[in-house]
């Protein structure tokens, strides 16, 4: 049986959302090595575009790190292809003509539908829907987020004593 319940956030967030009691907050969580967020050299050029808008606009946040880049990758080729298939829908009608003649639903609706799904599930995971950034505070810089230094240092902090 799987887990219930929402996913749990990772102790940066529920610090930066404000929670104050030690007992909510794992601060012996792992926390990813830094790096830079740079494209998979072999990412699409329509994925790459989007690639860079969601780092332009969370990198400085600090909730990016190397670490999610392949989950950042998928949600660049999910957009992708929601895209297209979205496209190629709005080109066409919604009802073709089935093998015996007979109209049925056009199939591109269940391909821009998979698609919207997933580009929803990856974006929550990465914290790109307003639902996922809710609660959220910290003030954000255009260089190094202070707030995520100061994250840091609590973090160091608590795994001291």
């Amino acid at each position: 049986m799987g887990t219930r319940g929402p996913a749990p956030k990772p102790a940066r967030l529920k610090i930066l959302a404000g929670e104050t009691r030690p007992s909510r907050v794992n601060y012996a969580e792992p926390i990813p090595g830094g790096g830079p967020l740079s494209p998979p050299l072999d990412l699409r050029d329509e994925a790459r575009i989007v690639w860079e808008r969601v780092v332009d606009a969370l990198g400085p946040t600090g909730v990016l790190t190397a670490a999610d880049k392949d989950i950042l990758r998928l949600y660049c080729e999910a957009v992708v292809r929601y895209v297209e298939a979205e496209t190629l829908l709005s080109r066409s009608q919604p009802l073709v003509q089935g093998r015996d003649g007979s109209l049925v639903k056009n199939p591109l609706h269940q391909i821009v539908r998979d698609n919207a799904d997933a580009v929803r599930k990856y974006a929550r995971e990465l914290g790109l829907t307003p639902a996922a950034r809710a609660g959220l505070r910290g003030e954000m810089d255009g260089q190094a987020n202070s707030a995520t230094a100061k994250l840091d240092a609590i973090i160091r902090a608590a795994r001291r004593t």
